[in-house]
């Protein structure tokens, strides 16, 4: 499968997630005002639930953090609205993560 039939496939694949997975997904990049200001954040990839200070490492100019337990880019914080808790946190992976392996 070329590259451009592997988006068009992940695209629709994403279309179909529920709306709150979509949802809380664009709060997990360019989002540093927001995590800051969190109480708490957690990473939908290894589910660690930790303070916003600990984050030490961001990219996209800055602007999105990256995990301070594993280093990915899968972070929301409290104020993004959602519930940070390990079972949103593990509902996220299972379709972010897990949903793309086959």
């Amino acid at each position: 499968m070329d590259w451009e039939a592997e988006l068009e496939a992940a695209q629709t694949r994403r279309a179909r997630f529920p709306e709150e997975i979509r949802d809380a997904h664009t709060h997990a990049t360019r989002h540093r005002s927001e995590l800051l200001a969190s109480e708490w954040c957690g990473c939908f990839y290894c589910g660690a639930i930790y303070s916003p200070v600990e984050i030490t490492e961001w990219i996209d100019d800055d602007q999105t953090a990256l995990c301070a337990k594993c280093g990915i880019d899968s972070v929301i914080g409290t104020k993004s609205g959602f519930p940070i808790t390990s079972d949103f946190l593990a509902e996220m992976y299972r379709y972010w993560f897990a949903s793309t392996k086959s």
